[in-house]
């Protein structure tokens, strides 16, 4: 086998192993299948599962993508914002650093009183989730500029807006997609962990029916296509990014 198949061949061998230690705890009775389902009993789950989640996903994919973009957007501005000054820096990367070590879910209680038990609390919950790890992200990006290389644009003839995508913006694009997955893996959860604590809609809501009631194939269903529409998220952000930076290579 050529070497550099090898670790995608450990990974597979590792999955299959993984899932026959699952199959086998269940079928020779090592863990109770009221609180673990088989893979073949999840399997056959699955289809049904994810026909009655669809509206689910739909509504959390939508409060998801309006607070991604959102958080993003609000960060990437202020934090182009507040790198222009090395004094605004100074005072409020620290303000930032301590929003991003702060527990979110602690202030869930006055999201609730704020904005009550609607859909505005789970996309600004998931805004602000993904609004920390963004800014931090954005002034450490800007860090990666090298201020000879913008003296030698600019007196190369290159103008503001010239500069900004020639030099500055290709300087700061790895640390600022090292953010949206940050902050797009940030506003998933913040989304999902409200659904569960709060609303009647979304696939929190749904994973919070399923195991409530003990259904636990269909929750089992419901965990694994959440866990296949986050890794599809992060693959298309990661091709995003690769292609964006295809002249690194």
């Amino acid at each position: 086998m050529p070497t550099k198949h090898l670790p995608l061949a450990i990974r597979t061998a590792f999955i299959v192993l993984l899932v026959l230690l699952w199959d086998s705890s269940v079928r020779f009775g090592w863990i109770d299948s009221l609180f673990l389902a088989s893979p073949v009993h999840t399997a056959e789950k699955f289809a049904a599962t994810t026909r009655t989640a669809l509206p689910h996903l739909y509504a959390t994919l939508t409060a998801f993508t309006v607070a991604f973009v959102s958080g993003v957007l609000l960060a990437t501005v202020l934090g182009f914002a507040i790198s222009l000054s090395g004094y605004t820096y100074k005072v409020f990367m620290p303000l930032l650093v301590l929003g991003v070590t702060i527990p979110k879910v602690t202030l869930l209680p006055l999201f609730v009183l704020w904005f009550g038990i609607e859909k505005t609390t789970i996309i600004v919950y998931g805004m602000l989730s993904a609004f920390f790890p963004m800014i931090v992200n954005v002034l450490a990006a800007s860090l990666e500029v090298k201020p000879n290389q913008v003296v030698l644009a600019r007196a190369m003839g290159c103008g503001k807006v010239r500069t900004f995508t020639k030099v500055i913006f290709p300087a700061m694009l790895p640390v600022l997609s090292s953010g949206c997955f940050y902050a797009c893996n940030a506003a998933l959860m913040g989304v999902f962990i409200v659904e569960l604590a709060l609303s009647r809609f979304g696939m929190g809501a749904l994973v919070h029916d399923l195991a409530m009631t003990f259904r636990t194939a269909e929750l089992y269903a419901a965990v694994l296509l959440t866990a296949a529409i986050t890794v599809a998220i992060n693959m298309a952000l990661w091709y995003a990014a690769r292609h964006f930076s295809r002249w690194r290579a």
